[in-house]
């Protein structure tokens, strides 16, 4: 028994449920009687039904493998069944039932040992982080395409943080201004005193107004690099949001010493570098929301809900209550077994649509993991509003379902309390305990949970 489960009548059920709502595959593998279990969610991953076959054997699976990761999988399941390991944790490709490549991490604890300290029996979970690998493919093709596009045009990238107000320059930057590389942290100052005596009035000036308005903005001006030499600079400098909070400073420099008498020219590497820096800006904001949104529905995702409840819970001036609404759609598993994924996918869709709009004036809403919910309302005064939007929700549920040919409902469990009171895990408990009253009442109902 640890800290989260300290206190719970049924340590159990409590981690059933963060399993699922992290949408976590539990596999058990007992060594000496060769028996092995996968929970339903392992095959909910694969697109797997509760009847459809397994692999019979290690070889079998190893042929749903992606031929690049065929060895890595093999050599940490010789270890499991060696008893070899006490720890795994491996990344490969596997091919689900509807013939795509999922990507899949792989975590697995010996449980049990024999009296020579071989493992004799192995459990794990799998997750699904296709996601994931596609972001990171992503952000390489544009870290790629950047790369390129910058080393043709001969530019220095650099970047300020206003939250830790440090300074970052690409090697580029350094052979513009002739700083070593061995010159580091740099100094807070260096493209300051960089600046021709000269332009450094009027380019500081310019710069002021630009951080002011947060507007991007251009300069033309000179440096006195520091080996001595007077060189001329273009730079296009402009504002991206990092995360929830602060915002950073990105610029690129363009030595056009060389290229003053070459306007053409000139305008050419203007172009480039304002092309780029949009897409490098668009990449950063497209991989922001990629990371907070939830990929299916569009909904703020796990990570955006657990970065807003910090905030809150760390915010000593919130000392109003609070309301935890966790909404769940009745028997949606038998609906993907009975219609198909694609069709729990559409429906998915239209009621996170209908949810949203049912509760977005009110509080904030997100998806928490296969077809759960969660509504936030901070302040609601009393029991009264948290209810009405969770009836409300689950009529507007009910009512665009029909639309698309098949009536759900939904089963919602509320909390209210004060964050300085409970904690978070607390009202996750509360709320989803009366969710699954709610649900053993027949579903299709809300239920507050008791004080």
């Amino acid at each position: 028994m640890d800290d989260l489960t300290l206190g719970l009548e049924d340590a159990a059920s409590y981690w059933h449920a963060v399993v699922k709502s992290a949408s976590l595959g539990v596999w058990d593998y007992n060594l000496i009687t060769g028996e092995k279990r996968y929970s339903s969610i392992w095959r909910e991953i694969r697109h797997l039904s509760p009847t459809d076959p397994l692999p019979a054997n290690d070889e079998e699976w190893f042929s749903s493998i992606h031929p690049d990761d065929v060895g890595i999988a093999r050599y940490n399941t010789e270890l499991i069944n060696q008893g070899l390991a006490d720890l795994v944790s491996f990344e490969y490709r596997e091919r689900n039932r509807n013939g795509r490549w999922i990507w899949i991490m792989c975590r697995g604890r010996a449980l049990n040992h024999d009296f020579s300290g071989r493992a004799t029996r192995f459990v794990g979970i799998d997750s699904d982080i296709s996601e994931v690998k596609e972001a990171e493919q992503a952000r390489a093709l544009n870290a790629k395409q950047l790369e390129i596009a910058v080393t043709m045009a001969g530019i220095g990238i650099w970047k300020f943080d206003y939250q830790t107000e440090s300074v970052c320059w690409d090697a580029r930057m350094r052979e513009i201004y002739s700083v070593p590389a061995t010159l580091d942290p740099l100094p807070r100052d260096m493209w300051e005193r960089s600046i021709h005596p000269d332009d450094r009035a009027r380019v500081l000036a310019s710069t002021q107004e630009g951080e002011e308005k947060m507007l991007d903005y251009f300069l033309d001006y000179r440096i006195i690099r520091l080996d001595g030499e007077v060189r001329h600079i273009r730079s296009r400098v402009g504002f991206i949001k990092d995360g929830l909070d602060g915002f950073s400073i990105i610029g690129v420099n363009w030595d056009v010493t060389d290229d003053l008498m070459r306007s053409v020219r000139l305008d050419e590497l203007n172009r480039i570098a304002v092309d780029r820096l949009e897409k490098l800006t668009q990449a950063h904001d497209k991989l922001e929301r990629i990371s907070r949104r939830d990929y299916l529905t569009g909904l703020l995702n796990r990570r955006s809900l657990d970065d807003y409840l910090v905030r809150i819970q760390s915010d000593e001036r919130q000392t109003s209550e609070i309301a935890f609404i966790m909404l769940d759609i009745d028997h949606f598993k038998k609906i993907n077994d009975t219609y198909g994924h694609a069709f729990g996918d559409k429906l998915l869709q239209v009621v996170s649509n209908a949810l949203d709009c049912a509760i977005s004036p009110h509080g904030l809403l997100a998806r928490t993991g296969g077809d759960e919910f969660l509504a936030i309302v901070v302040d609601p005064g009393s029991d009264a509003l948290p209810m009405s939007i969770a009836f409300s929700a689950i009529a507007k549920a009910r009512e665009v379902s029909l639309a698309i040919g098949h009536e759900i409902t939904l089963s919602a469990g509320v909390d209210i309390g004060c964050l300085r009171i409970k904690t978070v895990d607390e009202f996750f408990a509360c709320a989803d305990r009366a969710m699954y009253e709610a649900k053993r009442n027949g579903g299709a109902a809300a239920v507050l949970a008791s004080s």
